[in-house]
């Protein structure tokens, strides 16, 4: 069973691989969207940021929903009906913006 999930996250991983729907594929996708836009996202754009200069909000916001969209359809490439990706890129884009609003005004806003 461990060697089988090990198989799984390699394969959802792996760009060549079509992720096929299944409840551990499921989870995989919905656990690196929720990751991506609540703690990889903003971490990594608040690194870059501090390394450049500061942006204003919506720009950060705007980069910060683009990147978690990518994370989901060009790392995690979801196999869904089309219907179903317009309302999971509502769903993710919007929790996106409203996390990276969130870690601008309680971090970046602060620190930089």
């Amino acid at each position: 069973m461990a060697q089988q999930r090990e198989h799984s996250i390699t394969m959802g991983l792996d760009p060549r691989a079509r992720i096929y729907r299944d409840p551990f594929n499921e989870m995989f996708v919905f656990i690196l969207s929720a990751a991506g836009a609540a703690f990889f996202v903003p971490v990594i754009f608040l690194i870059v940021l501090a390394a450049t200069e500061k942006i204003d909000l919506w720009p950060f916001v705007g980069i910060s929903t683009g990147a978690e969209l990518f994370l989901i359809f060009g790392v995690a490439r979801p196999q869904m009906k089309p219907l179903e990706r317009v309302g999971w890129a509502l769903l993710w884009g919007f929790a996106a913006a409203f996390f990276a609003y969130c870690v601008w005004e309680l971090v970046v806003d602060t620190l930089l």
